[in-house]
């Protein structure tokens, strides 16, 4: 029975290791961490990242520990990023070089001068300091950004171009005084496109505030040309979040549906803050823009489906395994009990009771009966 669980088991590693080899995995351990070294003037001593109270051109030196893990030496990398929001909603302070939005009047990367890494000897803690600069004419809300440390590890029995990457971010919130800011949303402009290989209609939100807008709920609906009541495309969603000063494409999708070209109305309601905005916009799709999309989205559809079909001949095979090594192991336990040799049972034997019909009577008692007369 073993071999044949091993056979199995041989079999299923094949197929996987073959459909999905290409992919690496990889569960590398911590190499390193960073830590935010909070002066006097941090707002809230509780909070692990920076958030300091600051006065028109004055320099802070914002210092941060880096520990080595390891029992090699270790380079990492150091940057300073601007906070973004991601096309799902989320503030982001790992994205490189991003195109930053015309209202963000003080980019934190330009604020700050740090090395642009540090080396560590086996299990060193070092000290990295930032200088900033804070900005001589006086801000409103605040400037958001932070500190990205970067690890490349190569991995082992691998080629050069698989490395392990780890990133550690701590941020950083300047202010000046807690003097409320307008919140505010713009509807930036409304384009067919394309996420993750699904067509999608991609509405450009801003948040010219210098504030967080958290917490933030967007109704969509896409209407097919102008003055019709029943949406084409309907979708919600809870929970974003966007950085001052920043714009994110919100996209609703198509659900599958080839792109027609034509002139279309998109209304928006959106919530954050105790405030709502109504936005719409009429756009178009032209033509060749649809044909170009819909050709990109066969290509991967039929990719998708191709993985689908894949996965469903797997599961299918194993189950067919599965049935058989049932059926196998049914029949050895049949085979063992055909061999097995039968013992012979005595039968228990049975007495007879003479039945004694109560109207006759007993005959041995009548013959007593008839002596004594």
């Amino acid at each position: 029975m073993k071999r044949y669980i091993v056979a199995i088991l041989t079999v299923i590693g094949f197929m996987f290791s073959y459909f999905f080899g290409n992919i690496p995995i990889c569960a590398a351990e911590t190499t390193f961490s960073v830590k935010a070294r909070l002066p006097e003037k941090q707002w809230d001593q509780k909070k692990t990242y920076f958030d300091l109270r600051v006065k028109p051109g004055e320099v802070e030196n914002l210092e941060v520990e880096v520990q080595n893990y390891t029992d090699q030496e270790i380079t990492v990398a150091v940057q300073t990023n601007n906070a973004v929001t991601t096309d799902d909603g989320v503030i982001n302070y790992e994205t490189t070089d991003p195109k930053l939005d015309e209202t963000m009047s003080h980019p934190f990367s330009e604020m700050v001068e740090v090395d642009s890494e540090v080396t560590l000897a086996p299990n060193e803690t070092k000290k990295v300091v930032a200088k900033v600069t804070v900005p001589k004419e006086s801000f409103e809300g605040i400037i958001l950004g932070g500190f990205q440390f970067t690890h490349q590890k190569e991995l082992k029995k691998t080629d050069n171009k698989n490395k392990a990457i780890q990133t550690q971010v701590i941020g950083v919130q300047l202010s000046e005084n807690d003097d409320p800011v307008k919140s505010e949303v713009n509807l930036m402009s409304v384009k067919a496109g394309q996420l993750n290989g699904s067509n999608m209609i991609l509405a450009t939100l801003q948040n010219p505030a210098p504030k967080i807008l958290s917490n933030m709920v967007v109704t969509a609906d896409v209407f097919k040309g102008t003055g019709t009541r029943k949406s084409i495309y309907h979708n919600r969603k809870e929970n974003l979040n966007m950085a001052p000063n920043s714009t994110f494409d919100y996209g609703i999708s198509t659900e599958n549906q080839p792109f027609k070209a034509g002139k279309y109305t998109l209304k928006l309601l959106v919530e954050a803050d105790g405030e709502q905005w109504e936005l719409e916009e009429v756009f178009e799709i032209k033509t060749d823009e649809a044909k170009n999309f819909n050709a990109k989205m066969d290509k991967v559809a039929r990719t998708n489906h191709s993985f689908i079909y894949i996965t469903i001949g797997i599961f299918l095979l194993v189950f067919i395994i599965g049935g058989l090594l049932i059926w196998v192991m049914r029949q050895k336990q049949q085979q063992a009990k055909r061999k097995q040799p039968r013992k012979k049972t005595k039968r228990p034997t049975q007495r007879t009771k003479k039945l004694v019909n109560p109207r006759k009577g007993n005959p041995a008692k009548k013959k007593m009966n008839s002596r004594e007369k």
